[in-house]
């Protein structure tokens, strides 16, 4: 007999609970306030932290988004589920087996307040847009995220061109779903814990967040190229970014994607 309500593996609860019809339909809002690409998109809410995550984000981080092509440094259990569940009975080939093409991973912590877990949620469906329509131009900015604080000590998450426009956009649809005053209060509180626990850089990122105008209409191409222009004789893309447009198109190579920073 066929399932009649099979389950949804694109929405992932670690385990069930009272909050999670709720969490899905707030995220579900938060969707509608973008222009989705169709790439099939896993959603993981952990309800407990996982050390390896810890190590790998930071102990501050609440959210991340990871394509496919860098599910490589995901502990085992979010490898899997980047595919649909192995079935010994069925001859497929490999790239059938596949059954999404990104995950946002979302902290346990982060869905205790509303505010941000519409925040941090957003903040990773921009990069999932990101990722489906400038790909190449996100991938330079992974090598920025990673590479620049050995360039300049005075670097913080929001210097990158992807993550300021996550930042900014992930603010303006939080306002939109929250009201004004819920993000800016959740901004100062978690301006305030960071400066209390002397995280310089989180606090920075922070008061990035909560002051600049969720009205901004950021121009991703003219920073990242901006930063490309100055640093290209000092970090290597791993591509040819004196090449004509070298941000239009896919990337060569597959294997090149990076997991994003994390939110």
């Amino acid at each position: 007999m066929t399932n009649a309500n099979p389950i949804d593996r694109s929405w992932v609860f670690q385990s069930s609970n009272t909050k999670e019809a709720a969490v899905k339909l707030l995220c579900q809002r938060v969707e509608e306030q973008f222009q989705l690409p169709s790439n099939r998109l896993c959603r993981y809410f952990a309800d407990s932290d996982d050390p390896a995550l810890t190590w790998l984000y930071g102990g501050h981080f609440r959210g991340f988004h990871v394509p496919y092509p860098a599910r490589t440094v995901l502990p085992l259990y979010l490898v899997h589920c980047f595919f649909h569940p192995f079935d010994s009975s069925k001859d497929v080939e490999f790239k059938d087996t596949i059954a999404f093409d990104n995950l946002i991973y979302i902290r346990h912590s982060t869905s205790a307040d509303t505010a941000g877990l519409v925040e941090t949620y957003a903040h990773e469906l921009q990069h999932v847009v990101q990722s489906a329509n400038t790909p190449r131009l996100l991938f330079v900015n992974q090598i920025l995220a990673h590479k620049l604080k050995a360039i300049e000590a005075a670097a913080i998450a929001t210097d990158i061109p992807s993550e300021r426009e996550a930042n900014i956009v992930s603010k303006r649809v939080a306002e939109i779903v929250c009201g004004l005053e819920a993000v800016r209060a959740f901004a100062e509180e978690q301006l305030r814990l960071m400066r209390e626990l002397g995280e310089n850089e989180e606090a920075a990122r922070w008061l990035f967040f909560r002051d600049v105008p969720s009205s901004t209409q950021y121009n991703l191409l003219e920073d990242t190229l901006s930063l490309v222009k100055k640093y290209k004789n000092v970090i290597d893309f791993e591509m040819d970014v004196d090449e004509p447009r070298w941000w239009v198109g896919p990337l060569k190579q597959s294997g090149k994607a990076k997991p994003n920073i994390e939110e």
